[in-house]
């Protein structure tokens, strides 16, 4: 979606109730030490209505019940009572959510009325830029990502707070008919509404539910990746993303899957490229024309421009003709590397790209690029991705350690003038 969400509270208001709350004498969140306990996550979304017998059950076996903001009502109205409660929204009106029975993990920017209407809250803060500025000195405490949703913070607080099993349930970012929630929720009565698809579905979203969704394949493998284990129970846009990587793919060309993955703001918001752009000029020192060979959202290649300005001349070449960032006025140049090109360049820049490449074809990429340039600066992902999820097709198909490039580069003839690698990455300067 080319929406830009904004927070519903003025930042002057946040820190101002940052300010007031961390003067409270009550306990802050901290990193806690893993254990084997689960965590049930619960929302409000309308699915949540037919589970909960599940959730019944793994409270009868001990697992924890954290209730995200008015579905803690919902729970005790259906003879469940959560263990804990989380609420996040900065907005007055939330201090109707507040039970004051339940212990509670409020943030640092709720409205301190909200503190003032019960004893049991416990303080956590949020990953905001600026935040430390107003916060006091204080023992030990942790900042929690996540950030647009209390759906997304939720899952890193109980990671925070040790967990490494969660259930989700009322998760699902989308409407069912035109009910947001598993109740009435006067909060959000009028709000905005989008469409989302997953894997060929469309569901019917609030513009926050929207880009929840999109972002919560990111959060979920990050978390994975951290070594937790999710499950996601229920129906709606979320679920179905968690799914959709176990269900049969349709045949689906390369350039599709691509022009499908740009469609998605969220694979845009994180650019390798970008990243170790000014790494590419500091150590190489490039000039002349220099060839983005699979640029994708173009922000890689416009840091180089950036930073070398008239020394260079910068090319994005790329087979998805909608990945280029709007506004990035360099020139695009429609390239298919296992086709080959005839383009021409002093310089290569191709980063996360050869890992996307069908195995069988990666001696034919690494041509097309050599044979457009002389030298070239590579960087691969070694790791699984993490997004393929939402079109329900892999995107990295060439999943080798380090040493497996390396070779690749030196028996297609050509020289490595220099490499490094960690456990995520590998980076190669290569020379014909």
């Amino acid at each position: 979606m080319d929406i830009e969400i904004v927070c519903n509270t003025d930042d002057a208001v946040l820190f101002s109730n940052i300010e007031t709350n961390s003067q409270l004498p009550i306990t802050w969140v901290k990193n806690e030490s893993t254990n084997e306990d689960h965590a049930i996550l619960v929302g409000g979304g309308y699915s949540l209505t037919n589970c909960l017998d599940s959730i019944k059950w793994r409270q009868s076996i001990g697992q924890k019940i954290f209730a995200l903001n008015n579905s803690a009502k919902y729970l005790i109205e259906n003879e469940i009572i959560p263990d804990y409660q989380v609420i996040m929204d900065a907005r007055p009106e939330n201090i109707e959510f507040v039970n004051p029975e339940l212990p509670i993990f409020l943030n640092s920017q709720c409205n301190p009325e909200l503190f003032k209407k019960t004893d049991k809250a416990i303080l956590w803060h949020s990953v905001i830029d600026g935040i430390d500025e107003h916060i006091p000195d204080h023992e030990d405490y942790a900042l929690i990502g996540g950030g647009l949703t209390v759906g997304l913070s939720a899952m890193c607080l109980v990671y925070t707070l040790g967990y490494r099993n969660l259930h989700l349930y009322g998760y699902d970012s989308s409407y069912h008919e035109d009910q947001s929630h598993a109740y009435e929720q006067a909060l959000n009565k009028g709000e905005q509404t989008c469409e989302v698809t997953v894997n060929g579905k469309t569901f019917k979203s609030s513009l926050t539910m929207g880009r929840q969704a999109e972002l919560f394949q990111q959060v979920a493998f990050n978390l994975i990746d951290a070594g937790c284990i999710i499950t996601v129970d229920g129906e709606g846009a979320i679920p179905e993303i968690a799914k959709c990587s176990m269900l049969p793919r349709t045949e689906i060309t390369e350039e599709e899957k691509y022009k499908s993955m740009w469609s998605i703001d969220a694979y845009r918001v994180h650019s390798p490229g970008e990243r170790v752009a000014s790494l590419f000029c500091a150590m190489f020192n490039p000039k002349g024309t220099v060839i983005d060979f699979g640029c994708g959202s173009g922000k890689g290649g416009a840091k180089i421009d950036k930073l070398r300005g008239s020394t260079c001349k910068v090319i994005l070449a790329d087979f998805a003709d909608n990945c280029v960032d709007k506004g990035n006025n360099l020139p695009f140049v429609y390239c298919d590397l296992v086709k080959g090109t005839e383009l021409k360049g002093d310089y290569g820049y191709c980063t996360d790209v050869m890992e996307h490449i069908p195995t069988e074809d990666v001696d034919k990429v690494i041509k097309t690029i050599m044979g457009a340039v002389p030298k070239a600066f590579f960087q691969i992902c070694l790791v699984n991705d993490s997004f393929g999820g939402m079109i329900g097709h892999p995107l990295h198909l060439s999943i080798f350690p380090s040493v497996w490039w390396y070779e690749m580069f030196k028996n297609l003839g050509y020289k490595i003038e220099w490499m490094e690698a960690d456990a995520i990455n590998a980076q190669f300067f290569v020379t014909i």
